[in-house]
């Protein structure tokens, strides 16, 4: 029942998130506009954000790509170090005016005047222009319900005068997070676990402009469990045993020298047992009975800090080291820094906006007393994290 489709990826790793196969079908065959969605492009460099989006358009001619973060203009705190980085965010929402601003110009090519669009641009326009208050209005809508028709279907375009926008994707992604940045307030439930949007749901943007919001897509995949933890398409809570994740990860980042642990043995060599054991130690995670060190907890944190992007693991395009001077002075990371851009804030202002302000978060959150520095890592090969160890 879509128009356009928003196939939402993390730009972490795109090319295992992109699938080629849905993208030919709705192409070709049904005959329908799509949009990949580079999402969280906060999370990593922006010259290896316009390498990707350069990669999307010459691959896939016909393919619009859209670069969009949830946390555009949040006032991010950024504090240096000897060439190490940390950033803070505002967990309060507002629309992602930038990104919804080049989401109406795609759709309005696309939509060539069949359905008026005036009212979106009008609302973005007035967002963005509204200075952001504590106090917001809320919206309670009716809830429906009659039974569902789930009769036989005609699809036709643009049915009465309505452009229907529909989210597709693998879990994950921030589909829904995409959905809540374009309407400017949390509609619908979001969470940092895997399938957590459960139902299909539609939401109205402007009288005319109509949201689909639908469970992540899981496809049939050879990609290492350790890889799919990483990528958010798998429950990190559902693991059962975390340590091979904490070993793919170790071997491809410096993680005793992020996290600033110690070796629990004082030894040279570490395993992923002794960085979990590290961790807990200086965490002070310890088994409620016995004492012990709670290396289990440790190594599901140490994920958890990895798929929040406190710890970054990246891949890379085809030939972007030997061209990377080429897209550091691109002229278009000055469009994707605009996006996410904003206000610094004070580190009291940062503090008192996730207490106050900011939305609950589901997991709780240990990291009262120093936070690990953020470190990217990236691939030149976006095959070789596939490569089995």
């Amino acid at each position: 029942m879509s128009d356009v489709l928003l196939c939402v990826v993390d730009i972490r790793f795109p090319p295992l998130l992109f699938p080629p196969k849905l993208y030919d079908y709705c192409q070709k065959t049904l005959g329908k506009s799509i949009i990949v969605v580079l999402n969280k492009i906060d999370m990593i460099p922006s010259p290896l954000v316009v390498a990707w989006k350069d990669y999307f358009k010459k691959k896939y001619p016909e393919l619009e790509v859209l670069c969009f973060t949830s946390y555009e203009g949040r006032g991010n705190e950024i504090k240096t170090g000897p060439g190490l980085k940390t950033k803070r965010r505002f967990r309060k929402l507002r629309m992602a005016g930038e990104g919804a601003l080049e989401l109406y110009k795609i759709i309005e090519k696309t939509v060539a005047g069949q359905v008026d669009l005036s009212s979106w641009k009008a609302k973005i326009l007035e967002e963005s222009n509204i200075a952001e208050s504590d106090e917001q209005e809320l919206e309670v809508d009716l809830v429906d319900t009659s039974v569902p028709d789930t009769s036989y279907y005609e699809f036709k375009r643009f049915q009465d005068g309505i452009l229907t926008i529909g989210t597709i994707g693998q879990p994950n992604t921030g589909k829904s997070s995409l959905i809540n940045g374009l309407m400017g307030k949390k509609v619908v439930s979001v969470s940092k676990t895997p399938g957590h949007t459960k139902h299909f749901q539609t939401i109205f943007l402007t009288p005319n402009v109509r949201l689909c919001d639908c469970p992540g897509l899981i496809f049939p995949s050879k990609v290492p469990k350790a890889l799919q933890v990483l990528c958010g398409s798998y429950p990190i809570a559902q693991l059962r045993e975390p340590y091979t994740t904490i070993k793919y990860l170790a071997e491809r980042t410096n993680l005793p020298s992020i996290l600033k642990i110690n070796h629990p043995e004082g030894e040279k060599e570490w395993s992923a047992f002794d960085i979990s054991d590290g961790w807990a130690e200086k965490k002070g995670y310890h088994t409620a009975k016995a004492s012990r060190l709670d290396s289990y907890r440790a190594a599901n944190h140490i994920l958890r800090l990895a798929l929040e992007g406190r710890i970054v693991l990246a891949l890379r395009p085809p030939d972007f080291t030997k061209n990377e001077n080429v897209w550091k002075n691109d002229p278009r990371v000055l469009e994707i820094e605009q996006i996410h851009s904003g206000v610094v804030a004070s580190a009291s202002e940062v503090g008192e906006s996730d207490d106050e302000n900011g939305e609950k978060e589901e997991e709780e959150d240990d990291d009262d007393e120093e936070s690990p520095t953020q470190v990217s890592l990236f691939s030149s090969n976006k095959f070789a994290l596939l490569e089995d160890d």
